[in-house]
This record gives C-alpha cells, structure tokens and sequence, in this order.
C-alpha cells in the first residue's frame, strides 16, 4: 500500500530527523512502499535517506493556490503516485495536504501531524487574525482522517480551540534512534576541546537546533557568561546547528567575553558523538512541541537543563524528575540550574531508561496503527 511521507524540506530540524527515521523504520514494513516528499528541494538529511525510501524533490511553491493550476507539481505528484495515506509534517504543510483535497479532490487518507504549541504561535497576533487562523484551521482539519500530536498539551489545546474533535487526536511521542546502535555515535569529533575523549579535560555545556529567536539562546550565552563569572565555573559551551541568528549570538558572546570559551559548531551529522561528550544539555527555547534534542541527550546519558516552555520538556522530564527545568527567559535561573547540575548531576543509566519510553519501535508501531485504521476498510482487510 502506498505511504506518503510529506514535510517541508530535508534541513538541519527536528521535524526533518522524525521524518527521516519513520521513513526508514516504515519502508521496512512488508505491506506498505513509502515516498518522502519533500516540498523544498536540498538539505543536510537528503543523502542520509534509506534505499528504500523513494525521495521525491517536488520544488515547489508552498501556496496553495498555485494547486489549482496546471503547472502545479504537488498536484501532478499526487495525481501520478496515488497514495492510499498521506501523513504531512508541520501546520503549514498540514494545511496544505488539506487544500489539495479540498481543491483538487484527492482521495487520499489525510494524517496531519502537528508539532507545536498552536495558540503560541499566535500570541503576538490581534484578536482578528488569532480567529482568522483558528477558523482556517478548524476548516482545513477537517479534511484529516486523524490528527497526529506529539504531546498532551499539543493535542489538549487545539481541542480546546475547536480545531479537532478529541476522537480525532492521537498523542504520538517523537521517536528517537538508539544512540548506542548509531553510527554517528562512532564517528569522530573533530575539535581539540574534546580532545579524542569522551571526557573533556574541561565541563561541556550545550545545546543544538536552529539559531532562531525564538530557541532562546541568547539566554543560554548569557547564563553562560554568568555560570563563569559569578559561578566560577570554568566550563566551556558548544552550540550546534545553523540559522539566521548565528551572527548576533556570536556578537553576543564575543560582548560578553566568550570568544575564546564558546564554539558554533553550525550543522553536524554525528549529533550523537557530540552529545556524550557533554557534561550537561541545554534546551533554552520560547516554546515548543516534543523537543528531539532533549530526548536525545537523556538517550546519551547527558544531564539536562530546560526552560518550562509549553509544551514538550515539562512532559519529557516528568515534572522536573529527570532535569531541571527553569523558567523562559530567565538567565540568572538557568544559570544557577547548570551549576547546580554539575554539582549533583543524575545517574547516566538512569536517564537512558528514561529516553527508553521514547524509543523508535514505540513510535514505528504507533504511527502503523494510525496508518492501519486510516484505510478504508477494503484496504485494511488487505492489511
């Protein structure tokens, strides 16, 4: 049975790892061929897919009206691949899987999967176009056979909305490879700071994703500079990943001193080999949905530090029981929760057993089910 797979693009993300992992994981399924539509072409993660994921580079517009024309290739690649279920990644994707079956009659099972917190996204907005964007949504969803959400608090709040009917919702954690059967796990770090070792002579703070305002790591630099300074703590902090914030944070660490004590490492594929050898992992964003990189450090045994951002750390590390959590914004808080992290840090094999809960296989056979029960019921007897 034909499986759509459809995201935005292949970049450096967390949406763009979940994609790639279930692609993998769902095209080992005997009864399902899995596409990986990709609405923009290029990214780090396009080389890195299984053989037997058939990647299709649509380059296309993100508009949805370019659907109603003759030219459109999202069109043409729905009209050709007939899937059976299309599960789409992200609100704006999600609303466009939607419009091509409002506008051009796909008969497509339609799985959206939403990734964040929707009512935050809306919160600089007017009280127009907050309704506006509510009505959209409501609108669109309803093409969706079931709404994917990767936490409680994703799947309460556009419930609250009125945007999808509860029995529609399923909460589906984001899987999160095992780091110890990775091959990044393996691979070299190529950085004297981490000298060949999985023990830096000096403490190892940091933190990866896209340098984007709203990852809040200009409060993370500054707690940084304040652990050093008023800590004495003389630890080193490592940013991975790329984006348009870059320039300002190293403008900010070099203001505040931390040229010679802080490395933009920008996009790494071997996450993994960077992530054990830190001494403690920092999530500083605004808001999110179900962040991978905290997940993912627990699965390497790495102490955390969070910010309470609705709507995923809070769930992940069970109210605080698996890593501090302190609130947005608030360097002086964040700082005195790194050192206090360093001083009394948890038991690494304790935390894996933790990251266990959201393991690949957990979240494979989840989305399986979802995938199975979207079918009607001629094809799912097939099944």
């Amino acid at each position: 049975m034909k499986l759509s797979l459809l995201c935005s693009d292949l970049r450096f993300g967390g949406i763009q790892r979940v994609v790639r992992i279930l692609a993998r994981e769902l095209a080992a399924k005997d009864d399902l061929s899995v596409d990986l539509a990709v609405l923009h072409e290029g990214g780090e993660f396009m080389s890195l897919n299984s053989p037997a994921v058939n990647v299709v580079d649509l380059d296309c517009t993100s508009q949805p009206l370019a659907l109603l024309t003759p030219f459109s290739r999202l069109a043409s690649y729905f009209r050709a691949a007939k899937p059976d279920v299309v599960i789409s990644f992200g609100h704006s994707t999600n609303c466009l899987a939607s419009w091509a079956k409002l506008l051009r009659g796909f008969d497509f099972r339609l799985v959206v999967s939403e990734r964040n917190v929707f009512g935050t996204r809306m919160a600089s907005d007017s009280k127009f176009h907050r309704l506006r964007r509510i009505m959209r949504a409501r609108y669109l969803y309803r093409q969706a056979d079931r709404c994917v959400c990767v936490s409680n608090v994703v799947a309460d709040e556009l419930v609250d909305l009125g945007v999808v009917p509860r029995e529609k919702t399923v909460v589906i954690y984001n899987p999160v490879q095992d780091p110890s059967s990775s091959a990044e796990m393996c691979a070299p770090v190529d950085h004297p700071w981490f000298c060949g070792s999985a023990s830096p002579e000096r403490p190892i703070i940091m933190s990866a994703g896209r340098l984007h305002k709203l990852k809040g790591l200009d409060t993370l630099v500054t707690a940084f500079s304040r652990l050093r300074h008023n800590s004495n703590v003389d630890a080193r902090l490592v940013i991975l990943g790329d984006g348009p914030d870059r320039g300002r944070l190293e403008v900010l660490a070099k203001e505040l001193g931390l040229r010679e004590n802080t490395f933009f490492a920008g996009y790494v594929p071997n996450i993994y080999a960077y992530m054990e050898r830190a001494s403690v992992f920092v999530l500083s964003s605004k808001y999110e949905g179900l962040p991978n990189v905290l997940i993912e450090a627990i699965a390497c045994g790495v102490n955390v530090v969070s910010t309470d951002c609705p709507s995923g750390p809070r769930e992940i590390l069970a109210d605080g029981k698996w890593g501090r959590l302190v609130p947005i914004g608030d360097a002086d808080a964040m700082a005195e929760a790194i050192s206090e992290t360093l001083r009394r840090p948890l038991s690494s094999e304790e935390l894996k057993k933790r990251a266990s809960y959201f393991s690949t296989e957990r979240a494979v056979n989840a989305y399986y089910d979802v995938i199975r029960k979207s079918f009607p019921d001629g094809v799912r007897q097939a099944l």
